[in-house]
């Protein structure tokens, strides 16, 4: 499951990084600015690169995680990217989805157990 999520949404964010680099606003109600548009570029290749590694649900948590981190520097004004109320919720549910996928997912990253002899 976490290779396929890892697949799903690292097409999407790559998606959504190159179209933030010619339409603005993104999707209508979503500000993407250069830096989230990198932003989502990087996270995108990152997982589409782990995607066949058994440390694709790892990569799904630290994406995550970063989404949350991302949106709640938004939320309290700290963060350097230019973006509105809504786009700090994008990023707080993109974060949260991505991780919640990363921990329930079978193949998450932890390294297989040792044969019993």
């Amino acid at each position: 499951m976490a290779k396929t999520s890892s697949w799903v949404f690292g097409v999407i964010l790559v998606i959504a990084g190159v179209w933030g680099f010619f339409i603005q606003p993104a999707v209508g109600f979503i500000a993407a600015d250069t830096m989230s548009s990198i932003m989502h570029v990087i996270a995108g290749v990152v997982l589409l690169a782990l995607a066949t590694k058994s440390s694709a649900g790892m990569a799904l948590k630290v994406i995550g995680i970063i989404y949350v981190v991302w949106a709640l520097l938004g939320f309290l004004s700290w963060n350097f990217v230019a973006a509105d109320g809504v786009t700090n919720w994008f990023y707080l549910v993109v974060g949260i989805v991505v991780a919640a996928l990363g921990w329930s997912a079978k193949d998450g990253g932890a390294a297989p157990a040792a044969p019993q002899m």
